[in-house]
């Protein structure tokens, strides 16, 4: 099942982080002169806030410091560094992409790359299989791919439940707790339940 029919049964998953392999993205295709295309990942970061819904703040697009000496379009991509949509790993891309995605409960990886010579680090290979999503470019037009059993998504989606439903609970206990105020009567009655002196001079 395409990602976009995943996000219309589960608009919830659009609250998790995605973590862009640049690289591997822009070294999909190839420009007359053999270089990298910058645009695909324009095109690819264009696709999943305005077609699918992510916002920009959870999308991390992660690329090798080579990088800028390849791409076809070398003003437009610092431009893109300096704004903070590409974000330049000190070295290799893929163990910062997998550093940080091991950080979330749940997250997703758009990368075709199977990261095979980091698996000894990850807690298994089902671990990266079920946060992978496959991506391909025909012309303009993206699809992705999700490598998560459909079946299984409804497990994700339970512990993200319980995650978002607890932050909410908590931020709804220290609303309540700063606008309470205490009467007279309830400040006397801490004041004789607590030990020690008390003395208002």
């Amino acid at each position: 099942m395409c990602l976009s029919s995943c996000f219309k049964e589960y608009p919830i998953l659009k609250k998790l982080h995605i973590y862009i392999d640049c690289n591997n993205v822009v070294y999909s295709r190839f420009n007359q002169n053999q270089c990298p295309l910058l645009s695909d990942i324009i095109l690819l970061i264009h696709y999943l806030t305005r077609e699918l819904g992510f916002s920009e703040e959870n999308i991390h697009c992660i690329c090798d410091p080579s990088l800028r000496y390849h791409i076809d379009k070398q003003v437009e991509f610092e431009v893109l560094v300096k704004e903070g949509k590409i974000i330049e790993a000190p070295k290799i891309a893929d163990e910062i992409i997998l550093s940080f995605a091991l950080k979330h409960k749940f997250c997703f990886i758009v990368s075709n790359d199977k990261f095979r010579d980091y698996f000894e680090q990850l807690p298994s290979e089902k671990w990266l299989e079920d946060r992978r999503i496959s991506f391909m470019f025909i012309s303009n037009q993206v699809c992705l791919s999700p490598n998560i059993d459909y079946k299984e998504i409804d497990l994700v989606l339970l512990n993200t439940d319980k995650n978002i439903q607890n932050e909410n609970i908590q931020s709804n206990r220290k609303e309540k707790s700063y606008n309470h105020k205490k009467t007279t009567l309830e400040i006397l009655d801490l004041i004789e339940s607590s030990e020690g002196s008390f003395n208002l001079f």
